[in-house]
Parts: C-alpha cells; sequence; structure tokens
C-alpha cells in the first residue's frame, strides 16, 4: 500500500470512528505512521485528504452499483444494481459507516457532493431510461437514486444491527418492494 494509501485509510478509520471535526490531521499523521513531509507531498491539509477521500468513495459507490449490469432487462438490471451496493457496503464496513455519517454531513460542502455526481451518471440515467419508457413513475433522477440508495442502506443496518439473520429470501423481499415502489403500474413484475 502507498504512503498516499495509507494516510486515505487511516483518515477513513479515524473519522468513521470519531468524526470529522475531532479528527486533526496531526492524529492523522501520528496514525498513519507516515512522515509528516510526506503527508504535506501529497496533501496541503486535512480538507484536501477529506475531499480526496469522499471522491474516492464516491466514484468506487458510482462504479459498483453498475457493475456486470445485464444489457436488456430494466427489473434484473435494478436487481443487479441493489446487490452490487448491499454487497459493497456489507463487506466494506467502514466505506458504509463513512457514507452514513460523513458523505451527508453539513461538513461537506455543497460543491464538493455537487462534483461528486458526476459518479453516478450511468445510476441516475437507468433512472432516466426507467422513466422514459413508462416503467418507473416520473418522479426527479435525484429523488429516485436516494430513495434506491435508501432502501439498500436500511437492509444494511439490519444486517450490521442483526436485528434477524438475514437470509436470501428476505434479501429478495427487499429487492422486490424497492422495485415495486418505482413502478408506474404494479401489475409489472
Amino acid at each position: 500500500m502507498s504512503k498516499k494509501a495509507i494516510v486515505l485509510q487511516t483518515t477513513l478509520e479515524l473519522i468513521t470512528k470519531q468524526g470529522i471535526g475531532a479528527t486533526s490531521l496531526s492524529q492523522i499523521i501520528k496514525e498513519s505512521g507516515v512522515a509528516n513531509g510526506t503527508v504535506y507531498h501529497h496533501f496541503k491539509n486535512k480538507e484536501e485528504i477529506i475531499t480526496e477521500l469522499y471522491l474516492m468513495l464516491t466514484q468506487d459507490f458510482g462504479t459498483v452499483v453498475m457493475r456486470n449490469i445485464p444489457e436488456d432487462d430494466i427489473k434484473k438490471q435494478f436487481t443487479v444494481m441493489w446487490l452490487n451496493l448491499f454487497y459493497y457496503f456489507v463487506n466494506n464496513p467502514l466505506a458504509f459507516i463513512f457514507s452514513e455519517q460523513i458523505a451527508r454531513s453539513p461538513e461537506i460542502p455543497q460543491s464538493l457532493k455537487d462534483k461528486a455526481r458526476e459518479y453516478y451518471h450511468e445510476i441516475e440515467e437507468y433512472f432516466k431510461k426507467g422513466v422514459k419508457q413508462k416503467v418507473f413513475k416520473s418522479y426527479n433522477t435525484l429523488v429516485m437514486e436516494e430513495l434506491f440508495f435508501g432502501n439498500v442502506v436500511s437492509l444494511v443496518k439490519i444486517h450490521e444491527n442483526e436485528q434477524i439473520k438475514l437470509q436470501e429470501k428476505h434479501i429478495n423481499q427487499a429487492i422486490e418492494i424497492s422495485w415495486r415502489g418505482f413502478l408506474k403500474d404494479t401489475t409489472i413484475i
């Protein structure tokens, strides 16, 4: 792992544990074990580290969601997208915590959030296509993306809190409930 990657990983761990405000640059340097000069070679300040970390994870989310999407079946696409994000979060708990506690925080400037939206372009296009094909209700695509994301997050929270021992049938039920919420005509299966 490169020194830059170590700094980013350490920052992720510290922020998810104690928040942005409680994480100082000196703590990041100390905990990472990377020399001051090396850290300052890659980053001017803590804000630059957070910006890079935020953009990196946002790009990951956008890429992961659209991985291995079948070409012609909108429901299968939805299912694969849903499962991709669910398992990404289950297998990357720090990314999940970051997305929940930090990425939606007012401490992340709107300009950075706007810049990160480019990584969700394919997801946005998927929902626009569903609306255009009259499969989905004609809602604002940002609202649709957030509701999709929220449905996945809710099941990840159940998994993390072990409220129930999730089985494949529970995951499939959650996907079906989510899918039906977007449909223009609920007779479409």
